[in-house]
């Protein structure tokens, strides 16, 4: 049988780093129930036979019936005032109903039943006991049940006794002790009581009346909400008021600082009339150019041009023009000044400007004092007002007690007259002495096979769970942390060794194809090498190694080499195959290699047998050796208990299969050979589970 999950490409990894899953299957689940079949049967069979022994003592109860029907009554409608019907409110059909069972199981109705009918007729082993009637009024709680039946205002009551009659009587106490008890419960105020209360309610408001007037006349005020109100509008108008002033004061000085900047300025006397004349130093020279030329012309009558008196004239006359030419032609001869109108107006504006801003600033401070005044009022009034609420809440509470009072008293004297002639229950069905009774014995034994279900479904997981031994592959992935490549069944229906051929005994032909297949995906120089090993011995590994050179061979492989490592005396593959039948033939000098027949198998004699231990150093050599004469070398290796020599010998092959003896090898040895393997350079691929046994019955096991 085969049961193998592989992923090839994860080979690479490390193997203590993989984490391994079959998939679970409805097998895997039931194997151990299968395995540990005894203790879950005595595990099951212990609830089992307390139930028994609770039903050998189990005692016949009798069950009285009672039934009740809730009708919407005045007791579930509310009513603001009597002259006002349309503001009633009732409950609805649920809430009726509960609150008739809360009053139906409240304890002083127990209570006062039990008391009527005697707890010595009811539960005489409690009577000689401590607290004896309140332990009868806990167990009368568990007796009784109380229930609504669905969709419907009926309530049912049961109660267990021991006697019949006793338990009718009791049930039958219960519902009248309740009828009584939830009159008691719905009953309305004493006239009295309330006349009484109601005197009190309005002597209250007459005092808090009285310090609400004491209250407004020393503050000084009607109603503190207008007064509030009234003194927040004028502070809000004042400060409205203030802003608007001190915006007219910032412009009206703006105005006044601007009107200072120009008087400064502007000149405060002007030139009023100018009158104009020929200039004097004018005249003079026309005057003398007049002469100067009236000479020149008397001149040159008498001489000729260049003489030396006519260029004296001429340069003179040149002078005279160029002395009128920066002399002005005019000159002021009168002059008149005034005062300058635009100063006069400035001024004029000045004075108003300064004016208006101190009358606005003496309006401000006038503005000022009074919205002081006001914020000081306004203060006042904050300060008082949680005081007067108060007061005003004290008010509002005792007149609507006295309101609510005065209603219940007009509401309690109508409806006492007419509550006792329309009660809203109605006792349907009494209770009469049950004819039989029951033990409850078929219950109970359900409990117990229930409990033993469970208690053995519990006992095959902790027992699972504890065990470090390995039924499943599954348990064997979980507890070492490797992948099953093969589960190899116990001898089941695997024929006998012949004489005279290569035929496996515990491997198919499929399971050994599935190893072969894995050692191809391992790309090495040369032969592929193949190390099976195991923690203890008699595990198999011997058997197993031989089978799988057998399939090998027959499944085409060119060249097998079954390189047997410290064999037991006498037990070495060579001689096994000499055992079966299967001629031997050296191939070697040494006679170290066997050829097993006409078949491409070779074994190796036994190395390192007899206690002629191998260096380690050599088996590198001996390794390398094989891989350049064989397409695939399965090393034979001893149980790790026994020798070291497979630890030695791990790091040169190309891949390890631990193998594991179901239900003998432990989980922690079996780690502890993984992680030596892992040490030493070697390459744990999977495990084989041997010897394997299948619990599971084989039509059910087929049939899965």
């Amino acid at each position: 049988m085969t049961s193998a999950v592989l992923d090839q490409t994860s080979y690479s990894a490390s193997p203590t780093k993989r984490r391994v899953r079959s998939p679970l299957t409805i097998r895997e689940l039931l194997t151990p129930v299968f395995y540990y079949m005894r203790h879950a049967i005595l595990a099951f069979l212990l609830p089992v036979l307390a139930a028994c022994i609770a039903i050998f003592f189990a005692h016949t109860v009798f069950v009285a019936q009672s039934r009740l029907l809730i009708l919407l009554g005045g007791d579930y409608v509310f009513k603001a005032s009597v002259a006002d019907p349309g503001s009633a409110q009732s409950f609805d059909r649920s809430q009726i109903v509960h609150a008739e069972m809360e009053i139906l199981s409240s304890r002083g109705v127990r209570s006062d039943a039990l008391k009527a009918i005697g707890l010595a007729r009811v539960y005489p082993k409690l009577v000689a006991e401590p607290q004896g009637f309140a332990k009868g009024v806990d167990q009368l709680e568990k007796d009784l049940t109380v229930e609504n039946i669905p969709t419907s205002n009926v309530i049912e009551l049961k109660l267990k006794a021991g006697d019949p009659k006793v338990a009718a009587d009791l049930l039958n106490k219960l519902v009248e002790v309740y009828q009584i008890r939830r009159n008691e419960v719905f009953k309305r105020a004493d006239p009295a009581t309330v006349s009484v209360q109601r005197d009190v309610l309005r002597q209250r408001l007459s005092q808090v009346e009285a310090q609400i007037t004491d209250f407004s006349t020393r503050y000084g005020f009607g109603d503190y909400g207008q007064e509030f109100n009234a003194v927040q509008s004028q502070q809000a108008l004042l400060q409205g008021q203030l802003q608007s002033l001190d915006q007219q004061i910032a412009t009206r000085a703006g105005r006044a600082n601007q009107l200072s900047i120009l008087n400064r300025s502007t000149p405060q006397e002007i030139q009023v009339f100018t009158d104009r004349s020929r200039s004097t130093a004018m005249e003079g020279l026309m005057q003398n150019l007049v002469a100067l030329q009236a000479q020149r012309r008397e001149a040159a009558e008498k001489y000729r041009e260049g003489y030396p008196l006519l260029a004296d004239l001429d340069a003179r006359i040149a002078r005279v023009q160029a002395e009128m030419r920066q002399v002005p032609a005019q000159q002021v001869s009168v002059e008149r000044r005034g005062l300058n109108p635009v100063h006069q107006q400035i001024d004029t504006e000045l004075a108003d400007s300064f004016g208006d801003v101190a009358g606005l600033r003496n309006g401000r401070a006038a503005l000022t004092q009074a919205l002081d005044r006001v914020a000081s009022r306004l203060e006042d009034l904050v300060r008082i007002g949680p005081e007067y609420r108060e007061l005003i809440r004290a008010r509002t509470v005792v007149e609507s007690a006295l309101q609510d009072l005065d209603r219940t008293v007009e509401d309690g004297s109508l409806a006492n007259s007419t509550a006792r002639s329309r009660a809203n229950v109605r006792v349907i069905q009494p209770a009469e002495p049950p004819t039989r009774g029951k033990a409850g014995r078929s219950l109970i034994l359900l409990a117990g096979c229930l409990a033993g279900l469970i208690t053995a479904l519990a006992t095959v997981l902790v027992a699972s769970a504890l065990s470090e031994v390995m039924v499943t592959p599954r348990d064997l992935e979980d507890k070492v942390g490797v992948p099953v490549l093969l589960s190899v069944a116990l001898n089941d229906d695997i024929l006998p060794r012949r004489p005279g051929r290569l035929s496996p005994t515990r491997l198919s032909q499929d399971e050994g194809r599935l190893l072969l297949r894995i050692m191809s995906t391992l790309r090495n120089t040369g032969g592929s090498v193949m190390q099976l090993i195991s923690a203890h011995e008699g595990e198999g590994v011997s058997n197993l190694a031989r089978d799988l050179a057998a399939i090998a061979v027959s499944g085409g492989m060119r060249k097998v080499l079954l390189l047997d490592i410290e064999p037991p005396d006498g037990r070495g593959a060579a001689a096994m195959f000499a055992a079966q039948g299967q001629p031997l033939t050296p191939v070697s000098p040494e006679r170290r290699t066997l050829q097993v027949g006409d078949t491409t198998l070779y074994v190796s004699a036994p190395i390192g047998a007899g206690g002629l231990k191998v260096e380690e150093a050599k088996w590198g050599k001996i390794i390398q050796a094989a891989r350049t004469s064989f397409d695939l070398i399965l090393i034979d290796s001893p149980a790790f208990e026994r020798s070291s020599a497979g630890i030695e010998v791990a790091g040169l092959a190309d891949a390890t299969l631990v193998v594991v003896e179901a239900e003998m090898t432990r989980a922690a040895v079996a780690r502890r050979l993984v992680d030596q393997i892992d040490d030493a350079g070697g390459q744990v691929i999977g495990a084989v589970l041997n010897k394997r046994s299948f619990y599971i019955p084989r039509w059910l096991y087929r049939s899965l």
